[in-house]
């Protein structure tokens, strides 16, 4: 474990150019993930806005506003919960049980990434140490962060779907 020659502090992350790529790229794609949980916030809110024949279901323009203006992702995750137990019932269990207990903890993972404290060591070029306020220091590779990101992108997908199966619902409501 690292400790010996361990350096963090401004722009450290620049010194390992690919680690700090695979960093933002944790970030990009879990912004991925926020825009789906609006959408769908967005998409169940627009219910109650007028059809226009032809064309494809409303989404709800305040629902985004307010989802965009809530900075944590747990409230966030919250509202849509409670707007999916008043307008669909028969999936708001399984996406709290299935759904939502991973995406917490890929929004724990994120943030790990995204607000840690951030090292480097020379006994380990290949790598960044995370270096906790409590606990141990940890060794991250690219293997590490493409792993993180490739669990985000899971839960994309599994957004997606669920985005397209209301979607397709409200358009057949007509």
């Amino acid at each position: 474990m690292p400790g010996k020659g361990v350096q963090y502090g401004p722009n450290t992350v620049l010194k390992r150019p690919d680690l700090a790529a695979a960093i933002a790229n944790v970030c990009a794609n879990w912004s991925l993930v926020e825009n789906h949980v609006i959408s769908i916030y967005a998409f169940l809110m627009g219910d109650y806005l007028p059809r226009v024949p032809g064309y494809a279901p409303p989404t709800h323009p305040v629902a985004r506003q307010v989802m965009d203006a809530l900075n944590a992702f747990n409230p966030k995750l919250e509202l849509l919960c409670k707007l999916l137990d008043w307008r669909e019932p028969e999936l708001s269990q399984q996406f709290r049980e299935g759904n939502a207990m991973r995406l917490r903890k890929r929004y724990n993972e994120r943030s790990e990434v995204a607000h840690g404290t951030w090292a480097v060591c020379d006994d380990y070029p290949d790598a960044l140490i995370l270096a906790p306020t409590f606990g141990a220091m940890m060794i991250y590779k690219i293997r590490d962060f493409d792993a993180i990101s490739e669990r985000i992108l899971e839960e994309v997908r599994a957004l997606g779907e669920l985005t397209s199966h209301i979607y397709k619902k409200r358009e057949q409501r007509g």
